[in-house]
């Protein structure tokens, strides 16, 4: 039986929780659901003295342990709370651990990411006297390749990486692989009657036994978010989580701006919840938030950007397209990654541009509304992985662009890869050049 938070807690509060709980899956609602369990498993005037903490990371196996067979200072339950614990780890993952490096670095989580690539090297037997030796020119393109990339730009990640681990003495040395066992055989032992064992995982295997064994001794809470074919989280559970932060904020937001919201929203609710915060510092005693106030703080973790970029560079505006380009760069997106997004756009509007003159010739009208655009045009669905309403949003830009318009565009974007990739050109010059040559007059 798949179990939800809201049936847990309400198992708790019947005094019929369970003694073994792990929980796993998307960073913000982990670390919400373990403080909303512990809130309940612990009060906290109890805190001091029967609540234990640990990092799995870190400690050591027999600390942990120790812990669960002491009795408990005062009456009641005793909660030992392992967090991110690695114990269900498995080589089978390592794209998926080496792709996870990159977004905590990305992120600025550098502890999180280098404590994650220890992880991961001892799942691949390193030893300290290997990872002392990863030195010399070639060893940020070695790194990358073991995280699953060597493009240029994940080389210069790994290379600030490298430098990081190195300068905070990261070792390799902890020994890895016993306490998943030693904690399957507590499992099969079974805890001291007093014991509550909260395990908070960042990542798991299902398909290890040690997984399987905790879910037939144990309860397990899957907080993994549904993501789109695209990678990004589904629209409906962040529209869900956009109406419930409001709500509990007492905001109300313009339906322009609830769609940039939408648009914005990355792969991590983490990173779409402190994007919201501020937000709703920056709108203050406002009621209502508006589609300036999104544009204006809202951090663009999706494509949405590429609307706004692409409408200033059909409208001929240069300054407003400048400003785009200097927001995207200033919080860290790579050039080749916005010229990225941006090619698979401009390519999404030829494709469109040519539906429009030929096979729906005479079927779309720029003044068409999007329920009309679902009923008469999107009978078959959308292409794969492109939700209906950003389909019906690049039938409405490439009303600003011709073929020809877009054919050049493509061509434009070519020479800009060149120049980015061999030229030696400052990449925001070269980035500046392409928008400029975009926004010259029909």
């Amino acid at each position: 039986m798949k179990r939800t938070l809201e049936s847990v807690l309400a198992d708790i509060r019947n005094g019929k929780g369970p003694s073994l709980l792990l929980l796993h899956g998307d960073d913000y609602r982990v670390h919400s659901a373990g403080r909303a369990i512990l809130d309940l498993l612990v009060p906290p005037e109890k805190r001091d003295f029967n609540l234990e903490r640990f990092d799995g990371r870190a400690a050591p196996w027999d600390e942990i342990e120790a812990a669960l067979m002491t009795p408990p200072f005062f009456s009641g339950a005793k909660t030992v709370v392992i967090e991110n614990a690695p114990y269900f780890f498995s080589r089978e993952q390592r794209g998926e651990l080496g792709a996870k490096v990159l977004q905590l670095w990305g992120e600025g989580k550098k502890e999180e990411a280098a404590r994650l690539l220890v992880d991961l090297l001892l799942l691949e037997g390193w030893t300290q006297e290997r990872w002392e030796g990863l030195k010399g020119p070639s060893a940020a393109g070695r790194l990358a390749a073991l995280l699953g990339s060597e493009e240029r730009e994940v080389v210069e990640q790994v290379e600030a990486l490298l430098a990081f681990c190195h300068a905070g003495g990261m070792n390799l040395t902890r020994p890895k692989g016993g306490e998943g066992q030693r904690l399957m055989e507590l499992l099969e032992r079974g805890l001291p009657p007093w014991d509550i064992l909260l395990i908070i995982a960042s990542q798991v295997d299902r398909r290890t036994r040690l997984y399987k064994g905790f879910g037939e001794k144990g309860w397990v809470l899957d907080l993994t978010v549904e993501k789109d074919r695209a990678g990004r989280i589904s629209r409906e559970l962040l529209a869900e989580f956009l109406d419930r932060r409001l709500k509990e904020v007492g905001k109300r937001v313009e339906a322009q701006a609830r769609e940039m919201i939408l648009e914005r929203a990355g792969e991590e609710l983490w990173a779409v919840h402190q994007e919201l915060e501020k937000l709703f510092l920056y709108v203050g005693a406002e009621p209502w938030i508006r589609a300036q106030d999104v544009e204006e703080i809202f951090l663009d973790q999706g494509e949405g950007w590429v609307f706004d970029l692409l409408r200033s560079m059909a409208e001929r505006k240069p300054v407003e397209a400048l400003r785009h380009l200097a927001r995207l760069l200033s919080q860290g997106d790579h050039p080749l990654k916005l010229l990225g997004t941006i090619v698979g756009e401009v390519r999404r509007l030829l494709a469109v541009r040519q539906l429009i003159e030929n096979e729906l010739s005479g079927m779309w009208t720029k003044e068409m509304s999007y329920p009309q655009f679902q009923r008469d045009l999107l009978q078959n669905g959308p292409p794969p992985g492109l939700h209906p309403f950003r389909y019906y949003m690049t039938f409405k830009s490439a009303e600003n662009f011709t073929t020809q318009e877009l054919i050049r565009a493509l061509e434009r974007i070519h020479r800009t890869d060149q120049r980015l990739k061999s030229s030696g050109q400052p990449p925001r010059i070269a980035m500046e050049r392409l928008i400029l040559e975009m926004c010259q007059k029909r």
